[in-house]
């Protein structure tokens, strides 16, 4: 029991200098972005503790998007939009003692790219531009939805810092 406390400690520990870890990325990228999709990927849980699931995911992010003012394109709408943009949701969550989880949540700004092959051969894939990521603990949904909100807010001031220059 202390062994597993201690491991849990240490992994913690270790694990918060990288809490909201990001790649280094070009206000570039977001230029000319004029809104998103939204994909919430399902939520990998190994604790039945926690009532937290894809679709209250996916409301609790399109709400928080449109209160910050990025707009949130429909499938058919991003069809008419180079590199189809949208961002992807993903959180991670499992139990560790008692009522605590651990969780991670990423957030990534993605978009269709057509890489260089040799011939005729085309391949399309959505790569991530943008990306965030943010380990914690929590003993309820809501500590887990401040986290997504918080990476929104900062995708949404990064997104806004950009597209005011034109």
């Amino acid at each position: 029991m202390i062994g597993m406390n201690w491991i849990l400690t240490v992994l913690l520990v270790l694990l918060s200098g990288f809490s909201s870890a990001g790649m280094d990325f070009s206000e570039d990228l977001f230029q000319g972005i004029k809104g998103v999709g939204l994909e919430v990927a399902p939520i990998s849980v190994r604790s039945n503790r926690l009532d937290l699931d894809q679709s209250r995911l996916r409301e609790y992010a399109y709400q928080r998007l449109d209160e910050l003012q990025v707009e949130v394109m429909s499938s058919s709408e991003l069809d008419k939009i180079p590199g189809r943009p949208f961002l992807e949701v993903g959180v991670h969550i499992a139990r560790a003692q008692g009522p605590s989880h651990v969780y991670s949540v990423t957030l990534k700004l993605r978009e269709m790219a057509m890489l260089e092959r040799p011939k005729d051969t085309k391949v399309s894939m959505a790569l991530s531009t943008w990306e965030r990521e943010s380990i914690g603990v929590a003993n309820r949904p809501e500590a887990i939805l401040q986290t997504v909100d918080r990476m929104i807010r900062l995708f949404s001031e990064e997104y806004h810092k950009t597209n005011e220059k034109e």
